[in-house]
Formats: structure tokens, sequence, C-alpha cells
């Protein structure tokens, strides 16, 4: 079976360190273990986003209503076992929800950051994290310095439309990653992003530069140096650690598009709570 929301549900099982299988969407043998492993054991390790986006995806198939999203609580619980009694099918209508449940003290409490990076004239926090790829030939950055890979992604996005540009104001990135691993900065972090449509409030967006021609999801590592993921994930620590990041993710998941080419699992870019 095949739900939108199973996708989220696999997503937090890979991020909690419980393989589901491909992360395509579709309820199978592999996607039932991994979750009937995480309500008998519960998370031993994980994010704020990983227990968000489980809360969404069972919220999605509605076995889950209601606030607190922030916790793997007996609510989460309740709601996970009733989507493993379903077989990963949807609720039924007149399903009672486990929100019903008096919610027990939480098993996982987030780690609190005082300190906060505030950004565009609305002064929101920034507290997501998305990854975006250039979507160019494999072989564009190639006889390109740094300094040239920058110029060309800000022409890109400041070029006048009738000329193959945006006509932004700006690069529409806060920062770009290149084939060697060098982080450049680009749009100021204070400025509100342009990186996907409906998401640049509270947005920190970090461009990667691949060597491949991206054409399909396929794994991080097929598209990006290891110099691009290592410098991206030492980025993504120093961001987390000047506010508070709750979610990390790929374009991919707001848009209809390929872009950054992989599934964003926040535990292969981050051993830490990242809220």
């Amino acid at each position: 079976m095949q739900h939108p929301s199973h996708r989220l549900i696999q997503l937090a099982l890979a991020s909690m360190g419980y393989d589901p299988g491909p992360v395509d969407g579709w309820w199978g043998p592999r996607t039932y273990a991994a979750a009937q492993a995480l309500l008998r054991e519960g998370p031993v390790r994980t994010s704020l986003w990983a227990i968000q986006t489980l809360n969404r995806g069972l919220s999605g198939l509605g076995y889950r209503t209601g606030a607190g999203l922030d916790f793997y609580d007996v609510v989460t619980r309740g709601a996970l076992g009733m989507a493993l009694d379903a077989d990963g099918a949807p609720a039924a209508s007149g399903v009672t929800s486990p929100d019903v449940l008096e919610p027990s003290k939480p098993a996982l409490v987030p780690v609190q950051r005082t300190q906060k990076l505030l950004q565009g004239s609305g002064l929101d926090v920034i507290d997501t994290l998305c990854l975006h790829c250039a979507a160019v030939p494999g072989d564009w950055h190639r006889y390109k310095t740094n300094a040239e890979i920058v110029a060309a992604i800000h022409h890109m996005h400041t070029g006048p439309k009738g000329q193959g540009g945006r006509g932004w104001s700006d690069t529409g990135y806060h920062a770009i990653t290149c084939p060697d691993g060098e982080v450049i900065p680009a749009r100021p972090v204070g400025r509100y992003g342009a990186g996907a449509v409906g998401y640049n409030r509270g947005v920190y967006h970090l461009l990667m530069i691949e060597v491949a021609t991206i054409d399909r999801t396929r794994r991080a590592e097929d598209y990006f140096t290891p110099g691009t993921l290592a410098a991206a994930k030492d980025h993504i620590e120093r961001v987390s650690m000047q506010t508070p990041i709750t979610r990390l993710m790929g374009h991919r998941e707001v848009a209809a598009k390929l872009c950054p080419g992989f599934d964003v699992i926040d535990r292969e870019w981050t051993h830490r709570a990242v809220a």
C-alpha cells in the first residue's frame, strides 16, 4: 500500500535508526518491521525533527490529531500501534484518536537553545535548514574556480529574466558548498532566502554543487564529492549551534523537484539532537 504519509513515517524511522527500506511511500514488510521495532524499543537517539516527522506521518494517516507533535509519548505510541494494527492503512471513519489518552511524561525532551538567529522584517527565528542542488549538468563545475561558481549562481538568480536570470536582488541561498569543500556565504543570513516557494521564512538555505547530473533520486554520494558532504555536515552543525534548528529537509519535500537528488535523513547528517 502506498500513501504520502508513509514516506514521512519512513523518513522518521530511518532518522531514528530503524531501517524501513527505500523511502518511497510504500508500506511493506521492512517498514512494518521497523515501525514494530520502534514501538517495542522506543527511539534510543533521535532529533526533534524526526519526532515531528513521525507524528506528522501518523496524523496524515488519521491516527494522530491535536497538538503535542514535539514529543514521542504515549499518544505517539498509541497512534503508531494503531497504524501497525491496520498494516499502514489510513484510519477508518470513526476511529478513536489516541489523543483521548492521558499523555505521560515525554520519553524524549528536546534540547532547548537560548541563542537564536532572526530573519527578515518579521524577525522570524531560523529553525529550518533546507538542502539544495544547483540543477546543472554534472560537468558544469569543471574549469571554474570557487569564486566563478559562486558568481555564476549569483548571475543565474540576479540576471534579467529576458537573459535567463530570475531577476532577484541577490542569490537565493545563504551559503554555497563547492566540490572541494569550501563553503562560501551568499545571501545574508538575516534576509529571507528564495530557495523554496512558501518555505523561506525562518529557513536557512544551503546549496551544494553536484558533480554528476541529477536525473533521479539516489544516494547523496552518487552526486556530491566527499568534501562537499563533509563540509555541508560541518556547516549544518555550525548553524544549529547558533539557532534552534528543528527541521532538516531537502527541497524536494516541499516542491515537485528532484532537488537535492536524495532523501535528506537527518541521522545521516548529524548525530546530535538538532533542536
